[in-house]
């Protein structure tokens, strides 16, 4: 089995963190027309919204992982050392 860590403090516990959209119908609203209260929220799984907003070229986010341990945030896990790997 192939195993990777976070590069920081040597970790296995590695999430990967990703982005969605989540919707919040307004449920009550100022005289002035600003959101005062919203419904529970909704993920919604077909939106193309956050690569649009990132600007990128290809419209690709990067793939960005978070040490469960440290929380540190990452592109590149490290290659697990033979003598970390357990047995």
């Amino acid at each position: 089995m192939i195993l990777f860590v976070c590069p920081k403090c040597g970790y296995a516990d590695i999430n990967e963190l990703s982005l969605c959209v989540v919707t919040n119908r307004v449920s009550k609203w100022s005289e002035t027309g600003e959101p005062e209260d919203y419904d529970a929220g909704e993920v919604d799984w077909e939106s193309e919204m956050p690569y649009d907003t990132l600007n990128l070229p290809d419209h690709k986010p990067k793939t960005t992982f978070e040490c469960g341990r440290c929380a540190a945030q990452f592109e590149t896990p490290k290659p697990a050392e033979r003598a970390q790997l357990p047995r």
